[in-house]
């Protein structure tokens, strides 16, 4: 039968060349009594039904048709394309016949098949015709299709895929390897019972409805892959699972990181292709593969995965043995991704994530080149990269990019800003975080420390209207970010009433960014200049994304970001070294309530990082003791 595969499949293609220059007859038919002519006609029909055979899902009706034994050349004709998993056959007529007599004519056929995941087999086979009553029919031999086939001896393929190469951090640590795995399904058919099903949900997280469907659904004798896990969490599993009926086991290798849940959103994660990730992997992979499906695992598949050697060998119908290999194409091992993170650092990442309780992001940069050096999402493993595609509007810390907007209109740190309990702007009341009390007139630099939102609002008449938009480009928003894995870039859009510029300033609004974005804010104030995010050096774009910030600006933040930590709300952070900071809390409604998102962004020598923890009570109390742990594992 017919082997298919959901795959892009290369078109098939026939090339007619070689005719006989005997002209046709009037009707534009061949001249069954001119034996060149038509054996060539003859030739040139069953070439192209050849083609529509191997073609996806072609059958092989029609090219049996045009033999001499129907019946016999079918089945063999498409037990080829199966034994060599042809995804298409190009056949082309070579030269003129070569007739001995007026009944039989022989004709060479330039064959190229691909074989689905390994390349292109080429062969020339020849074609014979022979003079049937009034019509000219082709051989029905196996050597028409492969020289040395006959009536018994067939093709044998073999696939040899190249060991994945890893993933590396920026000092070349691997953060990949093949690791042993076991692939867990069940039989086909019904011969697993409810039970089984159930233990697949409670231990695996797999629907045992859906799976339970395929397997009904799926031919007999087949195994059904439901999930892909490593071998010492199958093996704490198998007492329980491991005889229940049906329940059946594949073992294999596949590219982990050293647990299940380090750097798992930006690494990615492997499964067996599916139609849009077998587009993905290149025309060499298989349905069977085991490829790229997020993260950098996906975004650099064909590179990691290399390309597939193999061979086809004749062999002897009777006793099996290798006649000769008749194909053989060398694999080419695949290319390791050198990343610009830091082991380490992600180690430590991770480790302070652990410590929430609440959905939490940790990204941390190198200042002074864009690179990350870190980025997880926390405390539970996801797919989802909170930490570079979040949209969340940033709080207060965005007074960074507020106060340099202020600078530009002429102010300094000592610029006097009231600080009162609220502010109307044109009919919008808006308040301090809890616990700030109103203390009247105070430096731009102790509003900064205290966040106070009501001070930075109160100068809200002193920008243009797209004032906060072009402070915010200084630090790199509102770009595209072109890393090698999906990332948001930040967007602040010109408000459209003073009430939405009022807002903006303190980080609300129409105001949002992700923690990468926020950390590249914290790493512009210690560099001086906002730099586009790396995370592949060598593939994503590097270099600054805006012009330098003023010196003064520059000095000034440095200084009320320091002071946050020494005697303000980024205190926490006071024995972590010299450390400089600013803490945000931003509100949102979800579900008709008003939470909160803790945030905190800063710096420390060369290392700018930025937390946020979804439903944090604030920056300090929540992001906070997550930037303590994190700051803590390394110096």
């Amino acid at each position: 039968m017919k082997r298919t595969a959901a795959i892009v499949c290369l078109s098939a293609v026939l090339v007619t060349a070689g005719c006989s220059d005997s002209k046709p007859d009037s009707g534009g038919k061949a001249d069954p009594n001119n034996e060149k002519q038509a054996s060539a006609e003859a030739v040139k029909s069953f070439a192209a039904a050849w083609v529509k055979a191997w073609a996806p899902n072609g059958k092989p009706d029609e090219a049996a048709a045009l033999t001499d034994a129907p019946t016999t050349f079918g089945p063999r004709l498409d037990g080829v394309d199966t034994a060599l998993v042809a995804q298409s056959a190009t056949v082309t007529p070579q030269g003129e016949p070569n007739c001995t007599d007026g009944n039989t004519c022989t004709q060479e056929l330039a064959v190229e098949a691909v074989l689905r995941g390994i390349g292109t087999m080429k062969w020339t086979s020849t074609a014979t015709a022979v003079k049937t009553g009034d019509a000219w029919k082709i051989k029905a031999s196996g050597d028409t299709i492969y020289p040395g086939l006959g009536e018994a001896n067939y093709l044998k393929r073999v696939r040899a895929l190249p060991a994945r190469a890893s993933i590396l951090d920026r000092n070349g640590r691997a953060l990949t390897a093949n690791r042993p795995v076991v692939i867990v399904g069940v039989a086909s058919g019904n011969v697993a019972t409810p039970a089984t099903y159930a233990a697949f949900t409670k231990n695996l997280d797999v629907d045992g409805a859906k799976l339970k469907a395929r397997a009904v659904a799926a031919p007999a004798g087949q195994f059904v892959d439901a999930i892909t896990i490593r071998a010492e969490d199958w093996e704490k599993l198998r007492p329980a699972m491991g005889k229940l009926p049906g329940v059946l086991t594949m073992g294999g290798t596949q590219s982990l990181p050293e647990t299940s849940t380090f750097a798992r959103s930006v690494i990615g994660t492997m499964k067996t292709a599916t139609e849009e990730t077998l587009k993905n992997a290149g025309p060499t992979a298989s349905s069977a593969d085991q490829v790229g499906t997020t993260g950098l695992q996906y975004a650099y598949q064909q590179q990691l995965a290399g390309t597939p050697g193999g061979t086809v060998t004749l062999r002897d119908g009777k006793t099996k043995m290798t006649i000769k290999t008749v194909f053989s194409q060398q694999g080419k091992a695949g290319v390791p991704v050198k990343t610009s993170l830091d082991a380490n650092l992600q180690r430590a990442a991770e480790a302070a994530l652990a410590t929430s309780k609440l959905p939490a992001s940790l990204v941390a940069v190198q200042a002074s080149t864009g690179q990350v050096l870190a980025a997880a999402n926390g405390p539970d493993a996801t797919n989802y990269n909170r930490a570079f595609q979040g949209h969340y509007a940033p709080g207060s810390t965005f007074k960074i990019v507020t106060s340099a907007a202020l600078m530009g209109s002429g102010e300094t740190a000592n610029t006097a800003l009231p600080c009162t309990n609220t502010i109307n702007v044109f009919g919008k009341t808006f308040k301090n975080y809890d616990g700030l009390a109103a203390y009247g007139n105070g430096s731009m630099q102790k509003a900064f420390n205290e966040s106070c939102n009501t001070a930075f609002i109160s100068q809200h008449g002193r920008l243009p209207a797209d004032g906060m938009t072009k402070a915010a480009a200084m630090f790199g928003f509102g770009r595209d970010l072109k890393l090698s894995i999906p990332a948001y870039g930040g967007e602040v859009p010109a408000p459209k009433d003073d009430v939405a510029e009022a807002a903006s300033m303190i980080g609300q609004g129409t105001v949002t960014a992700s923690p990468l974005q926020m950390a590249m804010v914290a790493g512009a104030v210690q560099h001086g200049t906002a730099l586009n995010p790396v995370l592949v050096p060598g593939k994503d774009p590097a270099g600054a994304a805006a012009s330098p910030l003023p010196a003064a600006t520059t000095a000034a933040l440095r200084t009320m970001m320091r002071t946050t930590v020494t005697g303000g709300t980024a205190h926490v952070l006071a024995a972590n070294g010299a450390v400089a900071a600013k803490t945000g809390t931003a509100e949102l409604v979800s579900k008709g309530k008003v939470i909160t998102n803790g945030w905190m962004v800063g710096y420390r020598g060369d290392v700018a990082f930025a937390v946020i923890v979804e439903g944090g009570a604030s920056g300090a109390k929540a992001a906070g003791p997550i930037l303590k742990t994190f700051l803590t594992k390394f110096k």
